[in-house]
């Protein structure tokens, strides 16, 4: 049940050799740069990460409108009526491990099979933002008053790293994700 429940994270476990900058290195630059620079901010002036006016809240009143638009994405994916999407991708074509009758089968994969996984990705990623940025306006002020005033700036910048490397693997997933649906998907394969 809790493997049917997280098969919408196994897109990440597509195997291509230009995928794994896209979902990682991308996203973790982009997390690395924007944690320093605003904990850099926050020496020059109030820079508020959890407040009701902070950085994590309004990233909740951006994302919490994208599940819905993930899911019609992923739906209108799954009956786009063009044979070409059902065809395998071009070599070396991605990769990904199912079950077939209790054992592990890798098969190549077709556009639609790609973009279904990647939308229903997209979806479950909004969705543990969207927690995680309910969790963390709602718990900060009790969760400052355990840890040692000592470790405040650690974990809030790991927290803050953490979070905004979803963040930003959601946007650069998004942007492959339109780049696939308004352009490659209409061009003939090499």
């Amino acid at each position: 049940m809790i493997r049917h429940l997280l098969r919408p994270l196994s897109y990440l476990s597509i195997e291509h050799q230009l995928k794994w900058k896209v979902d990682w290195i991308y996203p973790l630059l982009l997390a690395i740069v924007s944690t320093i620079l605003i904990f850099w901010l926050k020496q020059f002036g109030q820079v508020s990460l959890y407040s009701n006016s902070g950085i994590i809240t309004k990233i909740l009143g951006f994302v919490q409108v994208l599940p819905g638009f993930y899911i019609a994405a992923l739906a209108a994916i799954a009956t786009f009526n063009k044979t070409d999407i059902d065809k395998k991708m071009p070599a070396p074509a991605p990769k990904i491990d199912i079950l077939v009758q209790g054992k592990s089968v890798a098969i190549e994969l077709t556009r639609r099979r790609f973009l279904c996984s990647m939308f229903a990705f997209l979806t479950a990623e909004s969705l543990i933002i969207i927690v995680l940025a309910i969790f963390a306006t709602s718990f900060y002020v009790p969760f400052k008053e355990i840890i040692h005033e000592s470790w405040h700036i650690l974990s809030s910048g790991l927290f803050t790293l953490m979070f905004l490397l979803l963040f930003w693997q959601m946007i650069i997933t998004s942007f492959w994700g339109l780049y696939y649906l308004g352009d490659r998907l209409h061009q003939p394969n090499p």
